[in-house]
């Protein structure tokens, strides 16, 4: 059974925010590198966004919001009214939320500002078919059907919004982003790239692959990690007119709702969900979980390397974690700090108390030993600019403990 306890603390150093990660682990058996840290029971929950340690999630009893501040206890908090049917596609843009009907056909809008009494301002129905993913750019609001149509959707004037174009895409999609002037859809003849320059005109620019569902961004790196039938296709769209796939994600049974955070994706299968690493140039499968999940798993989010899912009957508050398989107790005498993590050229590793007696050893998630240090005073310095982006182990070693910490290396 894997106990973690997270403590995070906070430095400013040469005025740079340095978030310290420190997981202590006191592991007696199998470790799964996915587990649960808390959940909240509502039978049929669907889509989820994440907002302000709010998560909002659509139920056939209304749209709620779940506080997962402790994420041990997720607390719902508030909610509102599905008109007609359960939302399918649900969008945030500053104090405004966004949702697309499933079975009921509707675009509405809810104000958030006040994010523990939020309250619906506008809705329109004149929208056919069940949303997926909704994109906002300023003043417009776009989201893609089931009816094969990709709304144009002007929300300037919260308490109405209006269709103000549409455009056949000949093919079912499944999620949309948006940069610039162009919008991306995910659908099952490929993704499109569809010019809103004029939101009332848009105009498909290409098709890029096949199979094709939701999308998650990763605008920063200009790319787009693209759901399909088995895993996902990571696409470059530095240049727009023309995307070009870069790397394929596959492991776990995965192929549903995607998301991405801080180069990691997670990813949906039919029955659970998958943790993936990425980087420029590949996808590393990292496992998956399901041993709490009861019937089908719908939607996911992120935030930091916490991460929620929805099946038909819970909430579930998962953590990414490491696969470890070792005996070694990690309660231990000394306070120690690692830092930056995640780590990126050097790596510090301080001791509140004598360190003497000490070796340090640096394993990699297969257990390869790459780094060992002794004999050195209460702080050391690594370098591990030469090493791969991935997962690793600091073991430290004294004369009456053994603790184990959990670096990233970018």
């Amino acid at each position: 059974m894997l106990l973690a306890t997270i403590n995070l603390t906070y430095k400013y150093m040469k005025r740079h925010f340095i978030i310290l990660i420190i997981l202590h682990l006191c592991v007696t058996g199998y470790g799964q590198s996915i587990s649960q840290l808390g959940s909240w029971n509502n039978n049929a929950n669907f889509v989820i966004k994440y907002y302000q340690n709010k998560v909002i999630t659509s139920t056939t009893s209304g749209i709620q919001f779940i506080d997962v501040s402790n994420p041990l206890s997720p607390n719902p908090t508030a909610s509102i009214g599905n008109p007609g049917s359960f939302p399918m596609a649900i969008e945030i843009d500053g104090n405004y939320a966004y949702f697309g009907g499933g079975m009921t056909d509707y675009f509405m809008i809810a104000d958030i500002s006040n994010i523990n009494f939020p309250v619906q301002v506008g809705i329109n129905t004149a929208i056919y078919g069940t949303a997926n993913q909704i994109a906002i750019s300023g003043n417009y609001a776009f989201m893609a059907t089931n009816t094969d149509t990709l709304y144009s959707i002007d929300i300037s004037n919260k308490t109405n919004p209006i269709v103000i174009g549409k455009i056949y895409l000949g093919s079912f999609p499944g999620g949309i982003a948006i940069q610039g002037n162009n919008v991306y859809v995910g659908t099952s003849a490929g993704l499109k790239v569809i010019n809103v320059s004029i939101p009332s005109n848009p105009n498909i620019i290409t098709t890029f692959g096949s199979g094709y569902s939701k999308i998650a961004p990763d605008f920063v790196n200009q790319r787009l990690f693209v759901a399909k039938g088995s895993g996902f296709d990571a696409i470059s769209i530095a240049n727009p007119t023309s995307p070009s796939g870069i790397f394929m994600g596959i492991g776990g049974g995965s192929g549903g709702d995607i998301c991405y955070w801080n180069n990691y994706v997670f990813q949906n299968g039919s029955g659970n969900v998958s943790a993936f690493q990425v980087n420029s140039t590949s996808a590393s499968y990292l496992g998956s979980f399901n041993s709490t999940f009861t019937g089908q798993v719908n939607g996911i989010a992120a935030k930091d390397s916490v991460f929620y899912v929805t099946t038909v009957n819970n909430l579930h508050v998962l953590k990414l974690g490491t696969s470890i398989n070792t005996g070694i107790n990690e309660e231990y005498p000394n306070s120690v700090n690692i830092f930056p993590n995640p780590v990126v050229d050097y790596m510090t590793i301080e001791f509140q108390n004598s360190a003497n007696n000490t070796k340090i050893e640096i394993t990699d998630i297969n257990g390869r030993i790459i780094k060992s240090v002794k004999n050195f005073g209460d702080s050391i310095s690594i370098d591990m600019k030469e090493e791969h982006s991935g997962v690793y182990f600091v073991n430290i070693h004294q004369e009456n403990s053994n603790t184990r910490k959990i670096i990233l290396k970018n």
